[in-house]
């Protein structure tokens, strides 16, 4: 089945056009198979619309590497593949000019910056790195200890949860969900000195991987080197699990990449982010 945007002149292409969660995650999990690493986040977006109150949107290319995808609209499409067929992209741009309410993109460079430089007004970028890590360096001498965060923790990682988003300008979070789904999971950390004073995160494997994020200390408790330790322990958690640990960086601080890299954590490629702005005029 084709989609054509309407009142388009131009011969239908072989695109799909699904809200289904069942045939997203169908479109998905063959992809995501083939590069868990790079595809983490098309994971993750698989994983979310396997719940019953997920309400996603997806357009492909059936047989290839071509996919956008978000898991609900208050989250960010990701597009992945490089959309070379010049129908196949025009479709893309007006499904992405005509999707409501749509906050962000984000996916590999430098397909997805140009699709969404087509598409809509941009307010804010972040280029990211992705990183995995195969052999965790855990830092030592940070005062402190661990412990995975319970519901009894959830009014603090709301706030640190928005205080995250604002610092990084990330607009398209389901905040309250991305808590409660963490807890759900155990997947949230806590490091503890004298009272919780970092947290990391980490995700549920998608066909081998998990993802860590977000890292969150307040700025009062920075410089200590909580913010290493406790995503020691989450990367630890999933290297228990038998998966591999992966994680953006923003290529804007230098201080967080050196952080990752001392752990362990190595470049698989780059990417970015991108916040929709308001309309033109």
């Amino acid at each position: 089945m084709a989609h054509t945007p309407s009142g388009a002149d131009y011969q239908t292409v072989p695109t799909r056009l699904s809200t289904d969660a069942n045939e997203i995650i169908a479109l998905l999990r063959p992809l995501i198979a083939k590069d868990p690493v790079r595809l983490t986040v098309l994971g993750s977006v698989a994983q979310v619309l396997e719940e019953p109150t997920a309400d996603g949107w997806c357009l492909a290319v059936p047989g290839s590497a071509d996919i956008a995808a978000r898991s609900s609209p208050v989250t960010p499409v990701v597009v992945v593949g490089h959309w070379a067929d010049p129908d196949a992209r025009a479709e893309l741009v007006a499904a992405l000019r005509g999707l409501p309410d749509l906050a962000a993109i984000n996916g590999p460079l430098p397909w997805s910056a140009e699709i969404a430089e087509q598409a809509v007004p941009i307010s804010h970028r972040m280029d990211q790195r992705l990183f995995r890590l195969d052999t965790l360096v855990p830092p030592t001498g940070v005062p402190g200890s661990t412990r995975r965060a319970g519901e009894g923790d959830r009014p603090l990682l709301l706030d640190w949860y928005r205080a995250f988003a604002e610092e990084a300008e990330a607009r398209s979070m389901d905040l309250e969900r991305s808590v409660d789904r963490m807890l759900a999971s155990g997947g949230a950390w806590l490091w503890i000195d004298r009272e919780p004073v970092s947290l990391a995160v980490r995700r549920v494997p998608a066909e081998g991987s998990a993802r860590v994020g977000p890292v969150y200390t307040p700025r009062a408790h920075r410089g200590h080197g909580y913010g290493s330790a406790v995503t020691a322990v989450a990367t630890q958690d999933i290297l228990d699990d038998g998966a591999i640990p992966v994680l953006f960086t923003d290529l804007a601080n230098p201080t967080s990449n050196g952080i990752y890299q001392r752990l362990g954590y190595r470049p698989v490629g780059d990417y970015v982010s991108v916040a929709v702005g308001p309309p033109a005029g």
